[in-house]
């Protein structure tokens, strides 16, 4: 249906064509018509068809078909009538040109064609009658073409955002699935080449394999799930249902020196399955982050908590709080972390816990250390 649409353009020309010979017209109508058929019409139809497969197509010969009819409208005043053949071609050059002009040359090519199909119909008899529906016609035309050229590029902005989108989407999920590992390997790597111990050194080998083949796991997972998925664009999300997936995370911290965990204050019942991945992956970025910036070798306490607070009107808000501390760096050669980071996690971070009804605070701890702090409703 679009495409017949498309093409509907093309149906009164044998009509006007056939209405001008037939009720003669005289010789000079009929040559400027064969001369606009000639001329003009391919350049037109090649230009639909371009239009049909892209959203701004190749117009380098739509300013000749204008010239063509500029050129055809020379005879049309001579003989001092109408040619309604012409004139339905300008009217469609006109809206094709004003959707897709970029030059000065196409815009004054335009402007003449439009003030030619006034000024032309003014030169026949009661001409001020016919001038008048010319203009109200090539207006109408022209604010079309205006139109479809802001709908052409409200579609370009809404491709490039989309198309953003998608790249910051792609930038979290593969920060979210490789960061950990990756920063557990340098960290590994760095004590492998401090120690001269034949024990450590393959355990951290063996560590930096195992966190490397998860890595490579999970970017294969991202890869077939884009893939495999027409038109999935939702991020995955860390497949965590309950209290013992943070634990494993906290437990699997194993370069931490010393990492307290404190549960006792949090009542599991009452948080939803859809808490957990969230907090999942802010203990993960959270102990990620102390890797990167503080190093292995600072005290850390994750604290977990459910709490009830009062609300204005008369009701209580339920949270669940997750706050990892560490304490600050404690110096030394190979004891600071391995660099700063880009930011991204955070932004993903902060996503995820503003789309619970959340608040996410990261800061540094009065003690040069650093604090980062997750509060979701369990009832927002």
């Amino acid at each position: 249906m679009k495409t017949v649409i498309t093409w509907l353009w093309l149906l009164p020309l044998p009509l006007t064509f056939a209405l001008e010979a037939l009720t003669g017209s005289g010789w000079l109508v009929i040559i400027a018509d064969l001369f606009a058929l000639a001329t003009a019409l391919p350049i037109l139809i090649r230009t639909q068809r371009a239009a049909a497969g892209v959203t701004r197509p190749q117009i380098s010969l739509l300013p000749f078909a204008a010239l063509a009819l500029i050129l055809a409208l020379i005879p049309v005043a001579a003989a001092s009538t109408l040619s309604p053949t012409v004139m339905w071609l300008s009217l469609v050059t006109v809206v094709m040109l004003s959707r897709w002009f970029s030059t000065g040359l196409q815009l004054l090519l335009l402007i003449l064609l439009s003030v030619g199909n006034v000024v032309v119909p003014g030169l026949i008899p009661d001409g001020i009658t016919f001038a008048f529906g010319a203009s109200t016609v090539i207006v109408a035309s022209l604010s079309l073409g205006l139109l479809l050229r802001m709908v052409d590029r409200s579609l370009l902005e809404r491709q490039a955002t989309a198309a953003e989108a998608e790249r910051r989407r792609m930038a979290t999920e593969l920060h979210d699935l490789v960061a950990h590992e990756v920063t557990g390997i340098v960290v590994l790597s760095q004590a492998a080449a401090r120690s001269e111990d034949a024990g450590i050194l393959r355990t951290a080998l063996s560590k930096i394999e195992e966190s490397g083949t998860r890595a490579l796991e999970e970017i294969r997972s991202l890869v077939s799930d884009t893939t495999s998925v027409p038109g999935n664009s939702g991020a995955r999300s860390p497949v965590v249902s309950g209290l013992q997936g943070l634990v494993d995370r906290a437990n699997g911290f194993a370069e931490a020196e010393d990492l307290s965990l404190d549960l006792n204050g949090t009542d599991t019942d009452a948080v939803p399955t859809t808490i957990w991945p969230v907090l999942d992956r802010v203990l993960a970025e959270a102990l990620t982050n102390i890797r990167r910036h503080a190093g292995s070798r600072v005290p850390i306490t994750v604290r977990l908590l459910t709490t009830t607070s009062a609300m204005p009107d008369d009701g209580s808000r339920r949270d669940i709080i997750l706050t990892v501390i560490n304490g600050p760096s404690a110096g030394g050669t190979g004891a600071g972390g391995i660099g700063a980071g880009s930011g991204t996690g955070l932004h993903g971070l902060r996503t995820r816990v503003d789309h619970l009804g959340g608040d996410l605070f990261a800061g540094p701890s009065h003690d040069g250390g650093w604090v980062l702090e997750t509060r979701l409703p369990l009832n927002p």
